[in-house]
């Protein structure tokens, strides 16, 4: 139904975003909302070069599904709304589209991902190995930023790590680790070569074990390049409760993620 809350904070969203698209086509959108007792928050990063008045959107989405009254849980013409939007992160601008300069098939998606998993006895954790040595890898980074190892991490970052299987008669067996990706907030005094050689030497090393690496690994570290502005302040953070008409659940953008990459 579209008075459902997880489906009225879509709505509000689909419509919110449709009249930037409909005016400006390279807009870049990363707009979330969610809603409360007689509250609708808009918030995220939004760069455009429409002129979008998100607040009467708010109100006439609100209005078009039912929500009139307070008697309905909600009053469009009267409720708090909350409008938070910023520009897109410069950080991210440069390393998805190079602020508009590069060409439409060089233009990369963010970071954006569908996350799946599932149980197994490959690792004593019974998770599968890309997923343990992401994870890994992220508490490692927490660790050598708290204990002053690396003084110019700063908390935001990623980490994703692809495996290689062997399909042996049906059972995956870990061949290697294909590919390392880490992508940390740090500050502005260190330069990218300095943060490759502190992540390969101080967060790599003490995590995947030396059989998983060889010199076919491949590492992505801070690929993007810069990474100074991060948290909330370089893009919005909900937690991952899309919803859509069949009720599934869809988790995006997970703070560790994995892939997997099997060979035959």
């Amino acid at each position: 139904m579209p008075g459902d809350s997880d489906l009225h904070h879509l709505r509000v969203k689909q419509y919110g975003n449709l009249p930037v698209y409909i005016r400006d086509p390279d807009s870049k959108v990363a707009c979330e909302t969610c809603t409360k007792t007689n509250m609708v928050m808009v918030f995220g990063e939004i760069t455009t070069k429409a002129d979008v008045d998100y607040e009467k959107i708010v109100r006439d989405t609100c209005r078009v599904i039912g929500f009139v009254s307070d008697d309905v849980g909600l009053d469009a013409d009267n409720c708090k709304v909350l409008v938070n939007i910023e520009q897109q992160s410069p950080d991210i601008a440069q390393g998805v589209h190079g602020h508009f300069t590069k060409r439409p098939e060089e233009i990369g998606a963010g970071d954006q991902g569908h996350m799946f998993g599932y149980a197994t006895d490959e690792t004593p954790e019974l998770m599968p190995l890309s997923h343990v040595l992401a994870t890994k890898l992220g508490a490692r980074l927490t660790e050598v930023r708290k204990n002053g190892t690396c003084p110019w991490l700063r908390p935001d970052g990623k980490t994703q790590v692809t495996v290689e299987y062997y399909n042996d008669n049906g059972a995956m067996v870990p061949v290697r680790v294909h590919t390392v990706l880490i992508s940390t907030q740090h500050d502005e005094t260190v330069t990218n070569d300095e943060i490759a050689a502190d992540l390969k030497e101080h967060v790599i090393k003490p995590v995947i074990p030396e059989k998983y690496l060889d010199e076919k690994t491949i590492f992505h570290l801070n690929p993007s390049g810069r990474f100074v502005i991060g948290g909330p302040h370089g893009d919005a953070g909900l937690t991952g409760r899309f919803k859509d008409a069949s009720d599934k659940k869809i988790l995006v953008d997970m703070l560790f993620s994995q892939q997997i990459r099997s060979i035959n």
